[in-house]
């Protein structure tokens, strides 16, 4: 295999899963998304401070947050007080999109299940104001370093725990919103002239991060709200770990759960598998959304599962 080359499975697989092949999807992004984090700055400050220093930079139309500048300007940025001192932070577009499907408000019960690093758990303090009770779980101590690292730099406010989040029990009241923004083999992240992008990649792999998968998710149902959302999501294109997760979940929670309509203005989707190997999946998995990844955005998966009384 060159160093050029995605693994040889892959691709097939991939044309299973695709519609359409993006020329950019695995190709290095020439942009860098940055998060104006509004627990230190406002966005209209931000604007300011970034016009004062001739930095260049485009707003994204679905996020009034998140900003989009080339790679020479991120470097500038990155170098700066406005990474170094939490103002911005270097956070992917697709990685922004599930805390807005997800909604936190201040006030609330939030759990975010799989927190490390800690890019979406600062996001979702910043929604809630530091208003309300976050919990971080982080099973993994190294990444617990990292993620309370990035609290601190965010000034975002979170109980942390670190716990294998299938077995995670909540003892003080149920969560109003919970995210499982769940370990996976990455896919979407893959880029071509960078091997270790890829190195662990593996079949094998796919159906271990399933397993674990589905008891994340069906765990963190215990601990929802009966009028609560839970959003499960994923940086792989695998069915396996998205079509296949969801569709073992409605059937396990039994009627319990149904899916929400995902549509954001602005986002490249395309429609979620029916079948995969032969395997037809729940038709209301067409409610969930694929991600593709272009120029901007590496490939998601996002789910939206409520309460089936409350939807």
């Amino acid at each position: 295999m060159s160093q050029e080359s995605l693994p040889a499975d892959f691709e097939e697989r991939l044309k299973g899963i695709l519609p359409q092949r993006p020329v950019c999807a695995f190709e290095p992004r020439a942009y860098q998304s940055f998060r104006i984090n509004t627990l230190k700055i406002s966005v209209e400050d931000a604007h300011a401070l970034l016009l004062d220093r001739k930095i260049d930079f485009q707003k994204v139309n679905f996020c009034p947050y998140a900003i989009i500048v080339e790679r020479s300007a991120a470097q500038e940025i990155l170098n700066s007080d406005l990474a170094n001192d939490g103002l911005l932070y270097a956070q992917g577009l697709e990685s922004i999109l599930p805390v807005l499907v997800l909604d936190p408000r201040p006030h609330q019960r939030v759990l975010d299940l799989c927190a490390a690093p800690g890019s979406k758990t600062s996001q979702i303090a910043m929604h809630m104001n530091n208003q309300g009770t976050l919990k971080a779980n982080e099973p993994i101590l190294q990444r617990l370093y990292r993620l309370k690292s990035v609290l601190q730099l965010t000034g975002a406010k979170a109980q942390i725990s670190s716990t294998d989040g299938r077995r995670l029990q909540e003892h003080n009241g149920l969560y109003d919103r919970i995210l499982v923004d769940a370990p996976c083999s990455c896919e979407g992240r893959f880029i071509m002239n960078e091997p270790k992008s890829f190195a662990y990649w593996s079949v094998r792999k796919i159906k271990e991060m399933s397993h674990k998968q589905k008891g994340l998710l069906l765990n963190a149902s215990r601990m929802l709200a009966p009028d609560g959302i839970l959003v499960y999501a994923t940086c792989t294109l695998a069915p396996e770990e998205n079509e296949e997760v969801v569709d073992w979940f409605l059937r396990k929670t039994d009627g319990r759960f149904g899916l929400a309509p995902i549509h954001i203005e602005g986002v490249t989707t395309y429609p979620c598998l029916s079948q995969w190997n032969k395997r037809s999946y729940d038709p209301r998995i067409k409610d969930a959304a694929r991600i593709l990844p272009d120029e901007r955005m590496e490939g998601f998966f996002i789910a939206k599962f409520m309460n089936s009384h409350y939807k």
